[in-house]
Parts: structure tokens; sequence; C-alpha cells
């Protein structure tokens, strides 16, 4: 896999959206390529106004990083703050044009050599609710693309 087609991002929203589903919360979910330029996005009936573009911005951030906006979210965690003001992730804030969203629930997408070819986000699930999450959404959505009973 060299690039995620609109067939392939088709297939995580609707993987994602089925996961989103379980869990109760109507969810926006967003697959974008690797500028971080949106592919598809689907909002599900219900998902409140902003989860739109937080889900883009959370697979944004992904893409941008490299990294799952889960351990963003831990950069900026007090707890992991170090012995100046910006270290840790707080340096990032103002960067990507104020896009970076240190929120769990959007993971980057690699090709086989590991580069970044895209990113998945996910927002309308409340943290600490049940076992499903943002974050288990976009899992559920990256790993229907390699799934070999479609």
């Amino acid at each position: 896999m060299e690039s995620i087609t609109l067939e392939m991002a088709e297939k995580m929203l609707e993987a994602a959206e089925r996961w989103a589903a379980l869990s109760g919360f109507p969810s926006s979910i967003a697959v974008v390529d690797e500028a971080g330029a949106v592919i598809a996005v689907h909002r599900m009936d219900g998902a409140g106004p902003m989860t739109t573009d937080i889900s883009i911005n959370k697979a944004f951030s992904a893409v941008y990083s490299g990294a799952p906006t889960l351990m963003l979210a831990r950069m900026i965690d007090p707890r992991m703050a170090g012995p100046t003001l910006g270290s840790g992730g707080l340096g990032l804030l103002t960067q990507a044009k104020l896009r970076l969203m240190f929120i769990p629930g959007g993971n980057p997408i690699r090709d086989d050599e590991m580069n970044v070819i895209g990113g998945i986000g996910c927002s309308g699930v409340p943290a600490g609710v049940g076992e499903i999450s943002d974050t288990t959404v976009v899992q559920a959505g990256y790993a229907a693309i390699y799934d070999e009973n479609d």
C-alpha cells in the first residue's frame, strides 16, 4: 500500500462507524492523506456539530506528528512537563496553524516501510464512558484496511 485511496477511506469509515455505533454516541470520523488533506469524512446522525472539524484535526495531527494523538495528549500532561515552560509538548501548541489536537482519537496510517501515508480521526465518544473510545473507533477503522475477508 503506497497511498490511501477513496475506496480504502470508505472502508475505514464504515468499520469505524460500526464501532462508534456500539458506544451509543454518534461521532464523526475522518480520513486524510499524507499531507493532512481530507479524503473522506462522515458525520453520523446526531453527532455534535464540532465533531467533524475535531475528527479532521485529529487525523491531521496524527499525520503531522507521526504518532497517535493519545501520545500527544500525554505530552502536554502536567506530570510530563519538564523544568522549563515549553518542555514536553507545550511548545507544539502553536504549531501547524493551531490545527494540532492534543486529544486522543487520531492515528497515523503507515505503509509497509512505516512511512506515514495518512491519518484517521474520530470525535464524539466521551472519554471514560465504557470500553469504547475515540481511540478504539479509529483503531477499528485502521484495522479494516487489512481485513482479508472483504
